[in-house]
């Protein structure tokens, strides 16, 4: 089933026996917890084309994205478009190449519209776990105060400049949050250039991490971390931290 209008568009998938037969044996796994598991995307571009396809193949239960952005040229060399995409909105290509890799019954919905945007609107943006894969501070920061106040945990993502290193962030309900990471983002509102290098390699790798931390969050999967650096070029770099509560952080807990 696929419905379309102006501003969003959604698709629910049909589930093919013997899909998830080889991941239901892992420990900690439970696929009944991930088919209930309802997962808001912010952004649909780099990092999301490698987190929101995992998540579909692996039979999250739904999957909102919003994203305000249009399909380039130059994103197809690391993002799900194609050359057909060019032009169309990013939150609605995204739904329609998820959709090829839905094999459970997800519902997946895309806004074209920015954060504030949706929030502004009422659109719903409830959920058990929000993914923010933007490109900038302000809106990160943004997500992080909005979902705060609700107590929804945030997974934020981001990869450097030159490709080679990205961090994944937990912000759970309680506890440490954005502001306690990176206090000097709070005020920060600048927005990269157009045209920022981009790469697939440092995107895969973030995104494992990502999906992995969907995984801890809604089941028993382990994880004694909140904070996870990599960098390609010097594994000795790589880091894995717990982030303590900031007694002065500049957003409100």
């Amino acid at each position: 089933m696929f419905t379309d209008s102006r501003s969003s568009t959604s698709v629910t998938g049909t589930a093919i026996p013997g899909v998830h037969d080889r991941q239901v044996g892992i420990p900690g796994f439970s696929q009944s917890s991930l088919g209930r598991t309802r997962v808001l995307c912010i952004g649909a571009g780099g990092l999301m084309a490698f987190i929101a396809p995992t998540l579909v193949r692996k039979g999250v239960g739904a999957i909102t994205v919003i994203d305000h952005d249009h399909v380039e040229s130059s994103n197809l060399n690391r993002q799900r478009f194609y050359v057909e995409d060019i032009g169309e909105p990013k939150a609605f290509a995204l739904v329609k190449n998820l959709a090829r890799e839905c094999f459970s019954e997800t519902t997946i919905t895309g806004h074209r519209l920015y954060f504030t945007e949706a929030v502004e609107q009422g659109i719903d943006l409830s959920a058990d776990v929000v993914i923010c894969g933007v490109d900038n501070n302000q809106t990160r920061i943004e997500v992080a105060g909005h979902f705060r106040a609700t107590g929804t945990p945030v997974i934020f993502c981001a990869v450097s400049a030159d490709a080679d290193h990205g961090y994944v962030f937990v912000q759970e309900g309680q506890g440490p949050c954005l502001g306690c990471l990176f206090p000097d983002s709070v005020n920060d509102d600048r927005y990269p250039c157009p045209g920022t290098p981009a790469m697939a390699d440092i995107l895969q790798a973030v995104g494992s991490l990502v999906v992995y931390a969907v995984d801890s969050l809604v089941m028993a999967r382990p994880r004694n971390w909140n904070y996870r650096t990599v960098h390609l070029s010097d594994g000795n770099l790589d880091g894995s931290q717990t982030i303590a509560t900031r007694q002065n952080c500049p957003l409100p807990h």
